[in-house]
Order: C-alpha cells, then structure tokens, then sequence
C-alpha cells in the first residue's frame, strides 16, 4: 500500500483472509462571489471524516472477493453571520428538507483476478478487476439548484428570494449503482524504489437514484512508489517513505435531465506518507493536497470566482490473518 486504499498491490492465495482499512479526514475552504438575492460573499469550510473498512479472501489462488462499506461524517461551517437559503452550519448526520441523514455511505463488492501475482517476492503484480458500488440511503432527495424551475421561468433563474427554496448541496451518497473496473500494476524490487506501480479504475453508473439524478463516470488513475529508509529509520519500524499522484475526473451529472452544474470536475492530488511494521500489522500515515484544474469542486449557484483549498490526511492499515480456510486451500 504505497499510497492510496490499503489493500492496493495486495494479492491473496486461496483460503488467506485480510483486513484493511482507511480512515481519511479531509478539510475544504471554499467561497464565491455574492449571488443576486444574496448580496455578500459566501464562505466556509466542510469537514469530512471517512472509516473505510474492508475484508478481502482469496476464494482461489486466481480470484480475490472483497467487501468495503463507508462510514462518512460530513459537517458544514457557514462563515458569514446571516442567512441563507443556500447554506448553513449542518451535519450529514441529520435530515434536511432535501437531504436524509446518516452516517452510512456507498458500499462496494468487488472481484478481483490475479492475473500475475508473486505473493511477498520480487517481481509484477498484475490485477483485473470488477464490481458493484451499492448506494446508501443517505442521499439528496430533490434537485439543490432548481433547475427544472429555472428552465420553466422566463428569466432563465430561480427566485431564491421566494419561500420554498432552502436546500442541501452534501450527501453521504449520489443514489447511483454504479459498476466498478480496475486495474492494476504494481513491481516489487530490491533497489530504489522497492515498490511502485499504478492503479486505474473507472466507475460507471447503470441506476440513477430514487430522486432524479444520474451521476457522472468517474475516472481515477493513481501512480505511486516507495522507497526504502535508512537502516537506522528502519530499524525503529518505518518500512518506506511513499509517494503518489492521483488524476480524478467525474463527468457530467444530470437532475432530472439538466445539468448539473457543480459536476465534470477533475483534480490533481499529490502525496507524501510513510508506512510502518507493528509486529504483523502494516500502518501508513499519507498527506494529500488536492487541487482543482477544471470544475467548481463542490455545489454553487455561481460559477464564477469560486475559490476552493482542500487538505486531506489519510491513515491505513492492513493485516492478513494467520489463519487460512481449510476447504479453500485444499
């Protein structure tokens, strides 16, 4: 697990059983220009804490399963002292008129082929892999730009100043089953960097939600590496020092067949981290910083000047029991 999920480059044999999990905690600043019934400048924060718990088995010494399920807390930060119909401080934990609350996200079933796997030795690690991802019930129940009713006026725009239109723009999930493939290439050496590879996976959606939206693809290529300490680090338990770079693009999502305006974004995200042996159990500790190259990055009536600064510190961990299933290893 140079960077990214902890399971990354990790390929069982039949009958081996591993936990993994990632806890991220992520910060947004955002802020935009003042809108028309709204005369002032928009601004806060959205903190974001995800637990991302998976168990994965080797079901032959050519296929992994794989079970993930998120746990997501969303909270809102409103800057300005007054109110608004767009914003204000909140929880993902609670309903809102157009949002149901919780603490569950999406969940993942997925299935992986080893199409080359060397176990714990040197050499290439190739993997192909598909699934499902399984929305959770803690999504936006209506349109939060109003869409339709700005195509049906005359002015082309929403009346923000009219009762009715207080809305959520966050949610745990978008609604969407969506189909998952990967694919993955990892190369474990004894020199410089001792583990390095890439990931890529696109994400498809077949369902949209209950409420109307159809979400975008999503495309997500990760290239990451690690290096190895010096023997006196190493000695104290660091394994290696990581690196990456992750490209995320989603495309265009639809209410109700309308835009949606705050979709088809893409990032860069660069990161450092470490990981460390605890007695059979392995631990990384990574820094990200995203940046936004195209795109609003979160939702916003105005699409103009909008400023966006995220930070997001991640911790994984993975440990692959000692005991392995008779009737699938024999």
């Amino acid at each position: 697990m140079p960077v990214g999920n902890a399971s990354d480059g990790i390929g069982l044999y039949a009958g081996q059983i591993m936990f993994s999990a990632n806890f991220n905690f992520q910060h947004i600043d955002w802020a935009h220009d003042p809108i028309e019934s709204e005369n002032y400048e928009h601004f806060g924060h959205l903190n974001s804490s995800l637990f991302l718990p998976s168990l994965t088995l080797g079901i032959s010494d050519y296929w992994n399963v794989s079970f993930q399920q998120a746990f997501v807390v969303r909270k809102m930060g409103w800057g300005p002292h007054e109110e608004s119909n767009h914003h204000r401080t909140e929880s993902s934990l609670d309903d809102f008129i157009n949002a149901t609350g919780g603490i569950l996200g999406d969940s993942k079933l997925k299935f992986k082929y080893l199409l080359n796997n060397v176990g714990m030795q040197a050499g290439n690690r190739i993997f192909l892999g598909f699934g499902v991802s399984i929305p959770s019930e803690n999504t936006l129940t209506s349109d939060p730009f109003f869409l339709e009713e700005a195509a049906t006026n005359q002015s082309g725009e929403v009346n923000w100043d009219e009762d009715g239109h207080e809305h959520r723009h966050f949610s745990l999930s978008d609604g969407n089953y969506k189909n998952i493939y990967e694919i993955q290439f990892f190369n474990k050496r004894r020199k410089n960097p001792v583990f390095w590879g890439l990931k890529f996976e696109a994400t498809i959606p077949f369902k949209s939600s209950n409420y109307g939206y159809k979400a975008g693809n999503t495309y997500n290529l990760s290239i990451s590496s690690l290096f190895k300490p010096p023997k006196k680090i190493k000695d104290k338990g660091l394994i290696g020092i990581s690196s990456g770079l992750f490209f995320l693009h989603t495309g265009k999502g639809y209410w109700n067949g309308f835009l949606d305006p705050s979709s088809n974004t893409t990032m860069v995200i660069p990161s450092l981290g470490s990981i460390w042996k605890i007695n059979d159990n392995s631990i990384s500790i990574n820094i990200q910083k995203p940046f936004l190259v195209d795109g609003l990055g979160m939702g916003s009536e105005n699409t103009l000047n909008n400023n966006f600064d995220a930070l997001e510190l991640s911790i994984g961990y993975r440990y692959t029991l000692g005991y392995v299933i008779p009737w699938l290893y024999y």
